[in-house]
């Protein structure tokens, strides 16, 4: 997914989100309409570090935005690991068993 694709991702996350917490009465209005605003004002992001950084300053800020930062936070240490697992394989068919140990210590020590 490039990180257009994704920005948009997170975006409908984010309007998700808001719209159950105004729902829900978790939200006021002018509290979405602040992060709202205050998410679009850090757009475009670069990268999946940036998006994250930016939304976990958001989320220091905006409970809401914490939860889309927990989501995505997730969804980039998923992609990591597989990642991780598949260069896993591709030393074990080349034969390169000791790096293949070597990487699957070090997905060991990733956070889960």
């Amino acid at each position: 997914m490039d990180i257009q694709q994704k920005q948009q991702e997170v975006e409908q996350e984010l309007l998700t989100v808001i719209i159950n917490n105004l729902k829900n009465n978790q939200m006021d209005v002018a509290t979405a309409s602040r992060l709202a605003k205050d998410f679009l004002a850090v757009l475009p992001i670069k990268n999946q570090e940036d998006l994250l950084m930016k939304l976990k300053n958001l989320g220091d800020k905006y409970t809401a935005a914490q939860q889309i930062y927990n989501l995505e936070l997730g969804k980039n240490i998923h992609e990591k690991q597989q990642q991780t697992v598949q260069l896993i394989s591709n030393s074990i068919r080349e034969g390169n068993i000791e790096h293949a140990i070597t990487l699957a210590k070090s997905l060991k020590n990733q956070p889960t």
